[in-house]
């Protein structure tokens, strides 16, 4: 049986234990002072399997792009208007892909100068020599636009061997630097059995940070001048691609347009889950903590000596107690919504669970949740197995679901 673990534990100082009882008391606030939304399908007449990434070219908006999971497919269709039916194959990956349960086609991200160059990146699991995860560089068909060259991958960045099929992160992005980031989980299996959490010199359990324009060291990727290992003498024991340690399975991030702040939800193992604000440098404590609590310590594993570790901005539990009923299993990150639909969400990060369904928000402040809670009044009709939430290019917010649906949050009637 689950329970929750006091925040007693092993932080240094009486001034980072306060830090994180001050994040951690500050996430209820009244329902009535929350904002409120509703679900609607955005897209009545397209489906897909298994749909767990959306993106489109920043220069040109009018299409959306889905990723399906275990098909290994690139689909788009016009965004307008709402009622299209039109679905349009823009890649298949060949085999060999690893389908297992969270393997597969994982993610997508458009190059900042596609409509100049048409490149794109996808992140996918491999069934090669051995079990890797890889991101490739693709180009669109010199005779169609609409249509990627399947012949034109080109792999920049292939993960060390990963022993387990589960916790492969898989979340592509470029960050407003136009640098592109990858999140990689821990390696997987349960109770982190390599110690990956808290070991920055390989790339499990981690963000990484790529420079895709200027490849340097016979690489097909350079390093940032102010990654962590190239900008501080304590981080010079961290992987050059390394931008934050301590992260168990980040399942979907998201850049606030606005702020520029990168905002992740992390998958928790037995107890928690937990939403954390990633930085250059960061450590988010995984495996010695999971959320605000310790995590199994009697393995004495050691915190990365090269800075204090983090605590989250808010968590939720996997089973239901009496101050906490909003349970869920695991954690969908999302965005800071900026669109003008929903005017008194402005400014809060919202999130999801992909099990239970339901939906978060939280209203970061001063380096802590100034307030968090459900936003959504769940029901038969709304409940999703919520995959990824996703922008539109004026900041409304669409949720991917296994369904097969497009989603859109709109405000609550």
């Amino acid at each position: 049986m689950h329970r929750r673990t006091p925040i007693t534990s092993p932080f240094p100082t009486i001034a980072a234990a306060l830090a994180v009882w001050l994040a951690f008391g500050a996430t209820a606030v009244r329902a009535a002072d929350l904002p409120r939304i509703d679900v609607r399908v955005a897209y009545p007449n397209v489906k897909f399997d298994r749909p767990v990434a959306l993106d489109y070219p920043r220069e040109d908006p009018s299409r959306y792009y889905v990723v399906e999971q275990h098909q290994a497919k690139i689909w788009s269709f016009p965004a307008e208007p709402r009622d299209t039916s039109e679905k349009k194959l823009f890649l298949e990956l060949p085999d060999p892909i690893n389908r297992e349960n969270e393997e597969g086609l994982l993610g997508l991200a458009f190059h900042p100068r596609f409509k100049e160059n048409g490149e794109f990146f996808v992140y996918y699991s491999w069934k090669g020599d051995q079990r890797r995860s890889v991101v490739s560089r693709f180009k669109v068909s010199a005779d169609d636009p609409l249509t990627a060259d399947p012949q034109s991958e080109e792999r920049i960045w292939v993960s060390d061997v990963d022993p387990f099929w589960n916790h492969n992160g898989g979340t592509l992005r470029f960050g407003p630097d136009g640098f592109l980031y990858i999140s990689l989980g821990d390696g997987g299996s349960g109770d982190d059995p390599l110690n990956n959490g808290q070991n920055p010199k390989n790339w499990f359990a981690t963000i990484l940070r790529l420079d895709v324009d200027h490849p340097t060291d016979g690489k097909a990727y350079g390093i940032p001048a102010d990654n962590p290992a190239r900008r501080s003498k304590a981080h010079a024991h961290w992987a050059p691609e390394v931008y934050a340690i301590g992260l168990r399975n980040v399942w979907k991030y998201g850049f606030d347009r606005e702020t520029g702040d990168l905002w992740a939800g992390d998958v928790g193992q037995n107890t928690w889950e937990y939403v954390h604000k990633i930085d250059n440098g960061g450590n988010y404590g995984w495996s010695i903590r999971e959320g605000f609590h310790p995590f199994q310590p009697q393995r004495r594993q050691k915190p990365d000596p090269a800075g204090p570790i983090r605590p989250p901005y808010v968590e939720y539990p996997h089973q239901p107690t009496a101050d906490r009923p909003d349970s869920g299993l695991s954690i969908t990150g999302g965005y800071v919504y900026r669109g003008d639909a929903i005017p008194e969400l402005k400014g809060w990060y919202v999130y999801g669970d992909f099990e239970t369904g339901r939906i978060w928000g939280m209203k970061p402040e001063g380096g802590k949740a100034a307030a968090s809670g459900e936003i959504l009044k769940l029901t038969p009709q709304n409940k999703l197995n919520i995959a990824s939430f996703d922008e539109t290019p004026d900041g409304e917010l669409l949720i991917l679901a296994f369904d097969g649906r497009v989603h859109q949050i709109v405000p609550a009637k």
